[in-house]
């Protein structure tokens, strides 16, 4: 157990970088925290001040070079595009495959040179509006306050932005709901293209722009694009295998890199395609999108035969990650394939060759992609299919479940450097979730929810974040009952949800529960049953109790003294956590004695360098400041300053900060 204290810093803006997490891993060993990172405001600039780079994109792939011009569409978008000031923005529908964020890519594409930013967001889901919102500001204001904020704060920076400048190009991509996309629909200062598989629901919002498939001609087009026919009989089997396709570019694509890799005639994979015809990928698909679905079963079939036969692990491979979200995955997440699952290397980089050279993936030196339609097919058991086991789609949904667990950053909720990897995983551990059936859920499934319920909390998605560890909670206590130490933790979790959600009410009963079952089954002494205790005394410190808090936070300094001596870390931690908590009820002569002591303890434990060491300096300096002896502030925070610069550089952001809080005491003592 670690447990560290608040680290308070003086500024006029507040930025919480986490709140005082209780339990943050589900084993023996908990960990608390509480920081807060108090910025200058002139730090944070205005976004009506900000001006965009030149060329600023963050468009996912180059322009397509086999795009089949798809013409009336292609020209009611341009055309909306060229007006001034179009009263609805155009949102290009259709089914899965069609081919509409390829339309829409290549628009964007077009006018990479008339708008700045061209910014592309994938707009599944409110949560990953937000994150491409944040990632936005992130690009146009890259501060360190930003990495601080939370992905909320940073999408509404984003959104004034948008709102204070002209010209950009905003792709909203595979929106699952127009009601989603009504924090950015009302702005008339840009453009907009929308793309969805949502049919209905737009007529207020955007004006519609259905896609079906290709024409005939376009579909054997993009068919003889890739494939060379040779001689007429060639192009009127290439004709009748678009036909058979359905004309869906996804299927087309995928048919020509088959043909093309195998160096098979279009008659042979004519004739397999008939001999195979596969089954409807899902039950509850009927009419136009079955069988659409159905092709690309039957093109799934068929290549992963050619596939496995030359590298078997390509098969498992788009089993696991059918299982993640159909966003970009990172690839060297899949470092763990072979570290903790045991997979050869350069038998990965093999795999994964050989299904982007199918068109099964699209593969870049940096992620992974994997169409909906194909993840669909791969997760969906099929008896005339010997890639599609139940024991191959079973075992697949596990190994993406230990994957994400071995590769997700520790800490959550305090682990800020580890926030942009969670940005990037977070998807695909809620696919994962979300997909996984109640039958087949298992501690593991808890974990990664615990996990995501710490992460979400501190980037503030509290509503998402309760959602999880309530799943998790219901998960443990099914499977080992409700005073298992892993039920203990995803109760602490969402007792932490609700408190960062404000909803004190809520999380008060269930921290005091916490509390008391680890008495009752741990002891009063268990590392658990302290963290429990730290946990309660923070709550009644936001609840205006801090005489409260103070008697839990005094108890835990004379156990953890008494379990583990003077210079324990937790000790320690546990004297400054009293610190803060006297410097809150406004003693700061006793604040002062306590982080003075701690500091003391710190350098001698630690080193006069290490980075609580010089955590408790600063807060020292900070209460100091409070206490109006300004003189020995600014002495502390110059050290600090100093320390920064030798230890990280002079361009860290630890460093900037303390240069701004020392700028920050400076200037108060200017104006005494």
């Amino acid at each position: 157990m670690s447990e560290r204290p608040h680290v308070e810093a003086s500024g006029e803006r507040a930025v919480a970088v986490g709140t005082n997490s209780g339990i943050v891993s589900t084993g023996a060993h908990a960990t608390i925290d509480a920081r807060t990172v108090h910025l200058p405001a002139d730090a944070v600039r205005q976004p009506a001040e900000v001006q965009a780079p030149r060329g600023t994109s963050n468009l996912p792939a180059s322009a397509n070079p086999d795009f089949v011009d798809r013409v009336e569409p292609l020209a009611r978008l341009e055309a909306v595009l060229g007006v001034d000031c179009p009263t609805l923005p155009p949102v290009v529908h259709g089914l899965g495959g069609t081919g509409k964020s390829a339309l829409a890519l290549q628009v964007a594409h077009r006018h990479r040179h008339r708008f700045n930013p061209v910014w592309w967001v994938t707009a599944d889901s409110a949560s990953s509006l937000t994150h491409g919102l944040a990632d936005l500001a992130t690009r146009l204001a890259p501060h360190q306050h930003l990495a601080t904020a939370t992905s909320a704060e940073r999408a509404e920076w984003a959104l004034s932005w948008l709102r204070t400048h002209q010209d950009w190009l905003l792709v909203l991509d595979d929106a699952a709901s127009p009601h989603d996309l009504t924090p950015v629909l009302g702005m008339t200062t840009g453009r907009h293209i929308i793309t969805s598989r949502r049919t209905t629901g737009w007529r207020r919002s955007a004006q519609p722009l259905p896609l079906d498939t290709l024409p005939s001609d376009a579909a054997v087009e993009l068919l003889m694009r890739i494939i060379e026919p040779d001689g007429p009989d060639d192009e009127r089997v290439l004709a009748c295998l678009a036909d058979e396709l359905g004309h869906l570019p996804l299927a087309l694509e995928q048919a020509a890199a088959y043909i093309e890799s195998t160096a098979i005639s279009p008659a042979t994979y004519l004739d397999r395609l008939r001999r195979y015809p596969g089954r409807m990928f899902a039950a509850g698909a009927s009419g136009h999108e079955a069988d659409n679905q159905r092709t690309i079963a039957r093109i799934w079939q068929l290549s992963l035969q050619a596939i496995t036969a030359q590298q078997p692990l390509a098969g498992d491979l788009l089993r696991l990650f059918a299982w993640l979200a159909p966003a970009p995955v990172p690839r060297d997440i899949l470092e763990g394939l072979h570290e903790g699952l045991g997979e050869d290397p350069f038998a990965v980089d093999e795999a994964l060759a050989l299904l982007h050279g199918y068109s099964m993936i699209t593969l870049t030196r940096r992620t992974v992609q994997v169409h909906r339609l194909v993840q669909g097919v791969a997760r969906v058991a099929d008896p005339a299919d010997p890639h599609r086991t139940v024991q191959a789609i079973t075992s697949a949904r596990e190994r993406a479940t230990l994957l994400l667990e071995q590769v997700l950053p520790e800490n959550p909720l305090f682990n800020v450097p580890g926030w942009p990897r969670w940005r990037e995983l977070l998807p695909h551990l809620l696919a994962l979730t979300d997909r996984t059936p109640a039958q087949e859920e298992d501690l593991h499934t808890a974990g990664l929810l615990v996990a995501a319920s710490g992460y979400l909390q501190g980037d503030g998605h509290t509503s998402t974040a309760i959602a999880c560890a309530q799943r998790a909670v219901d998960i443990c206590t099914r499977l080992q009952g409700s005073d298992h130490s892993a039920t203990f933790a995803a109760r602490s979790f969402l007792a932490s949800a609700h408190r960062a959600a404000g909803d004190l009410e809520t999380a008060t009963p269930l921290h005091q529960r916490n509390l008391a079952d680890h008495e009752r089954v741990h002891g009063s002494d268990h590392p658990d049953t302290l963290v429990a205790r730290a946990n309660l005394a923070y709550l009644y410190a936001l609840r205006g109790e801090p005489a409260r808090a103070r008697d839990l936070h005094q108890q835990n300094l004379t156990d953890m003294w008494r379990l583990h001596g003077p210079d324990h870390p937790h000790t320690i931690n546990a004297r400054a956590n009293l610190a803060g908590c006297y410097r809150d009820m406004g003693d700061l002569e006793t604040a002062i004695d306590l982080h003075r002591i701690a500091v003391t303890d710190y350098e001698r434990v630690h080193g006069p360098d290490h980075s609580e060491t010089v955590t408790a300096r600063s807060n020292l300096a900070y209460a100091h400041k409070l206490a109006g002896d300004v003189d020995a502030a600014i002495a502390l925070f110059e050290r600090v300053l100093a320390d920064r610069e030798r230890l990280y550089g002079p361009d860290h952001p630890l460093t900037e900060l303390a240069h701004q809080f020392l700028e920050d005491t400076r200037k108060a003592r200017d104006h005494e």
